[in-house]
C-alpha cells in the first residue's frame, strides 16, 4: 500500500473543538475481498478518507487484497468489542451507511517510520465515522506486530482512545526513546481496561528527523471524567467506548418506513413541488438513508440523469446534520421546486447500525406540463407503502426478504487518513449541479470536489 504524506498533528489539533459525545453504534467491516483504493484529492474522492468510496491515503489507484486470515481475525476483534455496541462484520455495508474499514495485513512496511504498525489517525470522540484503518508487518521501528493486537489498537485509535500507561490495556503505550516505543505486541492485554490510566504521547519525529514525543491529541471533555494516577487528566479506555459506542445491543429488526410521500403513480402539474418525505422507526439512535431521483430531464441540465441525497458523504448533497450521524427520528424531507414537466423514478433506501436493511421503496411521479395529456404515468410495480426487513446474527446487510418474497483526524507517524465532509457528484457543465440542487429544499449542500 503506497501511503503519502501525513497532516501535522499541531495543524488538525485546530479542527478538533472539543463536543458533547453521544452514544451511538458503530460498524467494522473487515473485508474479504479485494478492495480498491483511491487517493484523495483525486476524482472519485474529495479532501478525506472515505471507506464508502475507498478514498485513502494512497498515491495512486490501488487494489488492496484482503487479509489472508481475515475470518479469524473478524472473530478476535468482534470478541475484543463483545461489550460495546460495534458490529464487526465481513458484509460490505452499503455506501450511504458511515463505517470503518479496517484493512489488516501482515507484510513488512520497510520504508515507514511507525511505532505501532497501526495506521488510521486518532479520532477524537469517534466524531467521524467514514474511517479506514490498517496494520503492516515490521516497520523501521516496529518489530514483529501481533496481527490482532495491532488491529485493535488501530480501531481504539479511531475511536477516540489515546495511548496510556497500562500493560494489561489495549491501548498500552510504551513512551521509550528507542526500539522500544509503541505497543508491547509480546505480551498481550486482558482488554479495555474499566481503570483510569495516565496517557502518554506517541511518538514521532521532529523536522530535523530527531524521535520526539508528540503532544497528547485528545482534549479532557472527550474523554470519560477520570484522573490517572500521575494526577492529571486520564484515559479510562472502556468507559470511553461505552460513551462513544454505547453497551451492546442485539437488533435483528429493520427499520421501518411510513407515511411515504410521494405515493407511486402520482402526477403533479408544472410549478408544484416535488416533496420527498418519510417517517422512520427502529432501535438504533441512527439510520442511514438515500433517496435517488432519477429522470431523462436531468440529462441536459447536468449531464446525468441521478440526482442523490443521503447520510454519507456519497451523494450529490448531504443533510446537514448528518455529520455523518443523522438522528432516526429526523426530518427526511427533501423538496425540489420548479422542476420541468417529465417522468422521475424515485427510490427511497434506509439501514440501521445492526446490518439490518429495509426494503427498498420505489414509486414513479410524473410532471404534467401546461399542454400535456392526462396519460398516466409509467410506474416501478414496487409497493410505495415502504418495507420491513428483519435480519439474523448470520445475514447481515440483507434485505431481509423471506422466500416468500413478502418482505480523521490528528496525525502522528503511525496514522494515515482524514476527516471533514464532501460529496460526489457525476462531472457536470459548469454549475449545473449546483443550479439543480438549488431546486432542492435544502438547508446546506455539499459537492465532492472533482479533479
Amino acid at each position: 500500500m503506497k501511503r503519502t504524506c501525513l497532516i501535522s498533528s499541531a495543524l488538525a489539533l485546530l479542527t478538533l473543538a472539543p463536543s458533547v459525545a453521544s452514544a451511538e453504534p458503530g460498524i467494522l467491516y473487515v473485508p474479504t475481498e479485494d478492495i480498491t483504493l483511491y487517493p484523495t484529492n483525486m476524482a472519485p474522492c474529495g479532501a478525506s478518507v472515505n471507506s464508502a468510496l475507498g478514498c485513502y491515503g494512497v498515491s495512486e489507484e490501488t487494489v488492496e487484497p484482503p487479509y489472508a486470515d481475515a475470518d479469524n481475525l473478524t472473530t478476535a476483534l468482534a470478541n475484543n468489542l463483545v461489550e460495546y455496541d460495534v458490529m464487526v462484520t465481513n458484509v460490505r455495508p452499503p455506501e450511504y451507511i458511515s463505517y470503518v474499514m479496517h484493512l489488516a495485513s501482515d507484510d513488512p512496511a520497510d520504508m515507514s517510520t511507525s511505532f505501532s504498525c497501526a495506521f488510521g489517525g486518532i479520532n477524537c470522540e469517534a466524531r467521524n465515522r467514514n474511517a479506514i484503518t490498517s496494520t503492516s508487518g515490521t516497520t523501521m521501528n516496529c518489530i514483529d506486530p501481533e496481527v490482532v493486537h495491532a488491529s485493535t489498537y488501530a480501531f481504539g485509535r479511531v475511536s477516540g482512545l489515546e495511548g496510556v500507561d497500562n500493560p494489561e490495556d489495549w491501548m498500552n503505550y510504551v513512551v521509550d526513546v528507542g526500539p522500544l516505543a509503541g505497543p508491547d505486541y509480546a505480551m498481550a492485554p486482558l482488554g479495555f481496561q474499566d481503570v483510569c490510566n495516565d496517557r502518554v504521547q506517541q511518538q514521532g519525529f521532529n523536522d530535523r528527523g530527531m524521535q520526539v514525543s508528540l503532544p497528547l491529541e485528545c482534549t479532557s471533555v472527550d474523554h470519560f471524567t477520570c484522573d490517572g494516577p500521575g494526577g492529571m487528566q486520564g484515559q479510562n479506555s472502556h468507559q470511553d467506548l461505552l460513551m462513544y459506542y454505547g453497551a451492546r445491543v442485539e437488533d435483528t429488526e429493520a427499520p421501518v418506513l411510513s407515511n411515504i410521500v410521494p405515493e407511486d403513480g402520482a402526477v403533479l402539474m408544472a410549478g408544484d413541488d416535488l416533496v420527498l418525505d418519510v417517517d422512520i422507526s427502529d432501535g438504533d439512535p441512527i439510520v442511514g438513508v438515500r433517496w435517488t431521483v432519477t429522470s431523462e430531464v436531468f440529462i441536459d441540465i447536468i449531464g446525468s440523469d441521478t440526482v442523490t441525497q443521503c447520510t454519507n458523504d456519497v451523494c450529490d448533497a448531504n443533510w446537514m446534520d448528518a455529520s455523518p450521524l443523522k438522528a432516526t427520528d429526523s426530518d427526511w424531507e427533501v423538496t425540489f421546486a420548479g422542476l420541468p414537466p417529465g417522468e422521475y423514478a424515485i427510490t427511497l433506501e434506509a439501514a440501521d447500525y445492526h446490518g439490518n436493511i429495509a426494503d427498498m421503496v420505489s414509486a414513479t411521479v410524473t410532471i404534467m406540463g401546461e399542454d400535456s395529456g392526462t396519460s398516466g404515468p409509467m410506474t416501478t410495480g414496487a409497493d410505495s407503502s415502504g418495507g420491513n426487513a428483519t435480519n439474523d446474527d448470520s445475514s447481515v446487510f440483507t434485505t431481509g426478504e423471506d422466500e416468500s418474497g413478502d418482505g480523521t483526524s490528528t496525525s502522528s507517524q503511525d496514522d494515515t487518513g482524514g476527516g471533514g465532509c464532501s460529496c460526489r457528484t457525476t462531472p457536470a457543465p459548469g454549475g449545473a449541479m449546483l443550479m439543480l440542487l438549488g431546486l432542492m429544499g435544502l438547508g446546506t449542500l455539499r459537492r465532492r470536489r472533482l479533479f
